[in-house]
């Protein structure tokens, strides 16, 4: 096995979304563990790099924090874009412009301290950061944070089947894609929505259309956040790329854990709460911090676990609820904020109704916890067909006309995978497996592990 070099250095860069800044900082921690020798830095924009470093004097402030160094880049919108306000397409050109600059800054910075970056790896929504790494003469490789399965439909969305997937109306209907095994319709992005310009979408699949480009030009190494278990054809799918699985990224090296940042100091109590309840007990819900609950679905969610009887942990935003506290019964618990990692691999939490992003899903399948899925947008219907039809660790819920999943389809699903019957054992068992697989393959000497040092030492 070669050795690190002293000066091998590390430059990780991603957008400021938490969903992309969380996995991304993950990984940087496995790759100084596999790489003792060497140097990691991870850069995000200044508006995430305060919400991760809230007490800096300076936003653009550097930090230590272990065994990686922060240094941030600003894409143009420090106090955060709000595609809302500022307009859906307001973001792409100006990031892409400043990005580049601040960027180049820092990799020069760097270099002037006598640690020049030698790898660069990035995210999909930063697409223009290879043109920085080629302009410096630095490798870089795509980290990309969604399944492998999700990254071969995207490819060939941009390659050819792009009217035929954008066309498919009717959730019976059947796509083929090159490598891929046969999928419906509702099992697809939501490339319609995507395609409408105005849409809070449009702005996610005109950065994937970049993404592609610089893909096709510059052919990097793709580190997907899966396992070769779990996707073993997806992983295969596109013979242009080397698609290398390093997930779940979730799983913490022993010897070099991941620190928890966007954590509220007091956010306590429902982990004691949790330590309250038997082995496999509870419902966790939770759609994520981006998007809002109407006013209806907040009711019919609460309606709906009060209903099953069970006691619940139920993460919703301030303005989705009155404040948060005891569910009607008592039974249940309220939060505006919870470490969903924790959660999830609480021994007490017996189900996860989600929304299907990814990063949320590799973490109930390594706790082993069954799911409930709410697809709602973008890749979600995918990861939900990969949850309910490939690992088989849950079931997708249906939602009426209005796109609202209603209390009596959540106490069924929920009976589902959390009842007496043999199909709910056998979802729970699923679980259970996957969980184990998904441990042991981040695991010293695992599929990913093993995949990460290789990348990492540049075999």
């Amino acid at each position: 096995m070669p050795m690190a070099r002293s000066h091998e250095h590390f430059l990780f860069v991603t957008d400021p979304m938490q969903s992309h800044i969380n996995p991304a900082r993950r990984l940087a921690v496995r790759v100084a563990a596999v790489m003792p020798n060497a140097r990691v830095t991870f850069s995000t924009a200044v508006s995430g790099h305060r919400q991760m470093f809230p007490q800096l004097t300076s936003p653009d402030g550097e930090v230590v924090q272990g065994v990686v160094s922060y240094i941030p880049y600003s894409d143009g919108f420090d106090a955060g874009f709000n595609p809302e306000a500022q307009g859906v397409g307001a973001y792409r050109e100006r990031a892409r412009a400043v990005g580049s600059e601040t960027l180049a800054a820092v990799v020069a910075r760097l270099a002037k301290r006598g640690h020049p970056v030698t790898r660069l790896v990035y995210t999909a929504i930063v697409g223009w950061v290879p043109d920085v790494a080629r302009a410096h003469g630095v490798p870089v490789a795509l980290y990309w944070v969604k399944p492998a399965t999700v990254f071969t439909v995207y490819y060939h969305y941009f390659h050819g089947h792009g009217e035929v997937l954008a066309s498919c109306a009717s959730d019976h209907a059947v796509v083929r894609l090159p490598g891929l095994p046969p999928l419906k319709a509702k099992d697809l992005p939501s490339f319609a929505s995507m395609a409408s310009p105005g849409s809070r979408n449009y702005l996610t699949l005109d950065m994937l259309r970049d993404i592609f480009v610089a893909l096709d030009e510059h052919r990097p190494t793709v580190l997907v956040d899966t396992f070769d278990a779990l996707e073993p054809e997806a992983l295969r799918a596109v013979p242009p790329f080397n698609l290398v699985a390093v997930g779940p990224v979730v799983v913490d090296e022993p010897c070099r854990p991941c620190v928890e940042l966007f954590q509220p100091s007091d956010a306590k109590a429902y982990l004691d709460w949790l330590d309250t309840k038997p082995a496999r007990s509870v419902v966790f819900v939770s759609f994520g911090s981006v998007l809002s609950l109407s006013k209806r679905q907040d009711e019919e969610l609460r309606r709906g676990l009060e209903a099953t009887g069970r006691p619940y942990l139920l993460w919703a935003r301030k303005s989705n609820n009155s404040g948060a506290g005891d569910g009607d019964s008592g039974r249940g618990t309220v939060v505006e904020w919870c470490n969903q990692t924790k959660v999830l691999s609480h021994h007490a939490v017996g189900c996860f109704v989600t929304h299907c992003r990814w990063d949320s899903t590799l973490e109930s399948i390594t706790g082993g916890v069954p799911m409930v899925a709410v697809p709602r947008w973008a890749d979600q219907p995918t990861v939900a067909a990969l949850v309910e039809a490939s690992a088989g660790v849950g079931v997708r819920a249906c939602l009426d006309a209005d796109g609202v999943l209603e209390r009596g389809e959540l106490q069924r699903c929920v009976e589902m995978v959390m009842g007496s019957t043999d199909g709910a054992a056998a979802v729970r068992a699923r679980a259970e497996r996957w969980g184990q697989r998904a441990k042991e393959a981040a695991a010293m000497g695992g599929t990913s592990q093993r995949s990460l040092r290789a990348f990492a030492s540049g075999l």
